[in-house]
């Protein structure tokens, strides 16, 4: 299986030669730099962390970095007016978690490129199909994240069990790759552990597969709304034939007292919480001590920040130098912390 990164690179160069016969041309030395950060929700805190690891990385040179985009409510709508905004800025980077591959790759970055802006993404990616628009991408394998989190479900139950996973959009390229990951690993076996599971079969839920299933009602979508998450969750953890909630993204806790209240009052039989997150928080480790929530795989935002712009200042100022370090990961269950290995 040829690797996510692998696979983005190639890409990433092949860009990058293109843009070069284009004639893409580095700003002169000593000029202060702009550059945007457009993030799926500008007020989630996971974003607030990349910006500011952006920021606190670009003052270092004199440079800025900006914080665009828009709320859950305007969505991938509010990512092309960010994209637009940006263009019109006559910024010298645009760095973008994807939530809608091809609605922005039909409108606002091919103009971005025609004005040689260069693009890179992060946290979540374009599709395949629309990588050429972009220069590299920048943040945690994904499709990475699903397996780890999926190899925290087998250590749990290693018969199989139950499970709901909860996600963000249908289209969010990060988290459709973070589902995929589970549901390939989940139906690995140990006598064909890399070829039982195909991209396309990891588009499916789980029916049975090792002992695996998924309930029908699920995954659950909440479009990056923490309150409409929390109604799911709640509405989720009655259901006593699932056995596991996975979110792949940190919904829940954005109100973490309302997310404890919603287990306790199910006590035992609620379903164990196994979860993506972004940096942890102290109550979230303190959640996973008192055993609601059973397991995660967090996200070093802050750090992918200060990676997305140093990626955009070096395509700012010709370098065309690919940054190689992957984001950091943390995984935690129960008392357990280990930083992420290669899962592949």
């Amino acid at each position: 299986m040829v690797g996510r990164a692998s696979i983005a690179h190639l890409a990433s160069a092949a860009t990058i030669c293109t843009l070069i016969m284009l004639g893409f041309s580095a700003p002169a030395e000593g000029k202060n730099l702009k550059f945007s950060l457009i993030s799926k929700d500008i007020e989630d805190i996971n974003f607030i962390n990349a910006w500011r690891g952006c920021s606190d990385a670009a003052r270092r040179n004199g440079d800025e970095c900006l914080h665009m985009g828009d709320t859950q409510i305007g969505y991938f709508r509010g990512q092309l007016e960010a994209i637009n905004k940006a263009v019109a800025l006559k910024v010298d980077g645009i760095a973008i978690s994807v939530t809608n591959s091809a609605f922005i790759a039909k409108d606002g970055l091919p103009d971005a490129l025609d004005r040689k802006i260069p693009v890179i993404t992060f946290d979540s990616d374009l599709e395949p199909p629309d990588q050429p628009l972009r220069r590299t991408y920048i943040g945690p394998n994904n499709f990475g994240i699903g397996i780890r989190l999926a190899r925290i479900l087998k250590e749990k139950a290693p018969k199989g069990a139950s499970i709901c996973i909860m996600s963000g959009g249908r289209f969010d390229p990060n988290l459709n790759e973070r589902i995929a990951g589970i549901r390939h690993e989940l139906r690995r076996t140990p006598e064909n552990p890399s070829l039982n599971s195909t991209p396309e079969s990891a588009k499916s839920p789980l029916t049975g597969e090792n002992g695996w299933t998924e309930d029908d009602r699920c995954p659950l979508y909440n479009k990056g709304d923490d309150n409409l998450g929390l109604s799911q969750f709640a509405q989720a953890v009655q259901n006593t034939t699932t056995d596991f909630i996975v979110p792949v993204g940190a919904w829940l806790l954005g109100d973490p007292e309302r997310m404890a209240k919603i287990m306790a009052i199910h006590g035992p039989r609620a379903p164990q919480l196994v979860m993506a997150t972004g940096t942890p928080s102290d109550e979230q480790d303190r959640l996973t001590r008192k055993g609601i929530i059973d397991g995660y795989v967090a996200i070093d935002f802050y750090r992918m920040g200060e990676l997305v712009y140093q990626q955009m200042r070096n395509f700012a100022t010709g370098e065309n130098v690919i940054i190689a370090e992957e984001t950091p990961l943390r995984i935690r269950m129960g008392g357990d912390i280990q930083v992420g290995e290669n899962p592949m």
